[in-house]
């Protein structure tokens, strides 16, 4: 094998693979120069002597009709046999005619099964992933909603969720119920009895105001009201971007209606507290608690605001999500009285 590989790379022969425009064929050779390329080539694809080829190359389109500027391209590239007739604009035309059809779906999976046999033949790592992601765009299926529709996307949930939006519904609320048991299991550490019975008794007003918010699962469901939702009407949801800037400069979106793996990864989407939760704002409330004068009632009504809605949480892709110290994101002890 050793001696083989020796004897061609001293005779200057290197390996290439040649493939016709339809794509039907593809074949590894080796050549030492061009013509020896369109010679071997055109033996290879069954291409008649007497038939005009141009060659390009795969990744481009490129017309390669030099001796010189054939001697530059690496081993392993691949060229196009060309006929009258036929065009090649490059691999990269592929996936822009995905892009233009993702909205029909006649020709989606020939497009999905096109771009697999690329990301078969293709060795760069880099293409691979730009690739797949064109190939997530095509196997997405935004429109369906009920379960029927669509078994795939609900794979491994239970059977009593018969919509994504409820699916969606529900992932929300255990998010905004789960920062409600966070909140009262660092309450009931507080060692003074009367004012942990003070703020258990503020955790049971703001409990009822969840109950009657339906614990904000709007907030994922593509359903609800515009002013409710977090996504648009077709349930994509953009980064709002870290604590301390007002908007994504990722640009991150996501659709977890579109596909299983998209639901799975939108559990990595944080609804981020810009006023930290554990750090500033319990903190701060169980601070009131103990300062609060006999005149005034505690404001669970900020309490609520700070920990549940909107106005302090952010929906951040984990790229944006920053664990750095907010020193500048702080709430008062004043807030949470009641004169």
């Amino acid at each position: 094998m050793l001696n083989r590989f020796m004897s061609l790379f001293s005779s200057g022969m290197r390996a290439y693979k040649v493939q016709n425009c339809s794509r039907e064929k593809r074949v590894g050779l080796t050549a030492k120069s061009l013509q020896d390329l369109v010679t071997k080539g055109r033996d290879k694809l069954h291409i008649p002597e007497d038939e005009e080829v141009t060659v390009v190359i795969e990744d481009d389109g490129t017309v390669v009709d030099s001796e010189s500027f054939f001697k530059k391209l690496p081993s392993q590239t691949v060229f196009i046999f060309l006929i009258e007739g036929e065009i090649w604009k490059g691999a990269g035309d592929l996936i822009f005619e995905a892009l233009n059809n993702l909205h029909g779906t006649a020709r989606r999976s020939e497009l999905a099964d096109q771009i697999r046999d690329l990301m078969v033949d293709e060795n760069a790592p880099e293409k691979i992933s730009v690739m797949s992601q064109y190939l997530d765009m095509l196997e997405m299926d935004i429109e369906s909603e009920e379960r029927y529709e669509n078994e795939d996307w609900f794979d491994g949930l239970s059977k009593k969720y018969k919509t994504k939006s409820e699916v969606m519904r529900n992932s929300a609320q255990q998010r905004i119920r789960s920062y409600y048991v966070t909140a009262k299991e660092q309450i009931q550490k507080e060692a003074d009895p009367a004012t942990k019975s003070l703020l258990l008794d503020l955790l049971e007003e703001i409990h009822t105001a969840l109950k009657s918010n339906d614990f904000h699962g709007s907030y994922f469901d593509r359903n609800a009201a515009a002013k409710q939702r977090l996504c648009d009407k077709k349930g994509w949801f953009k980064c709002e971007g870290p604590f301390d800037r007002d908007t994504c400069d990722k640009l991150h979106t996501i659709n977890p209606y579109a596909s299983r793996g998209y639901r799975q990864l939108f559990g990595l989407w944080n609804l981020d507290h810009v006023i930290e939760k554990s750090r500033e704002v319990i903190p701060t409330l169980l601070e009131a608690a103990r300062k609060k004068p006999k005149y005034a009632n505690m404001n669970w009504k900020e309490a609520y605001r700070l920990l549940f809605t909107r106005e302090n949480l952010k929906l951040v892709q984990i790229g944006c999500h920053k664990k750095a110290s907010r020193t500048d994101k702080r709430c008062d002890v004043a807030d949470f009285l009641l004169k």
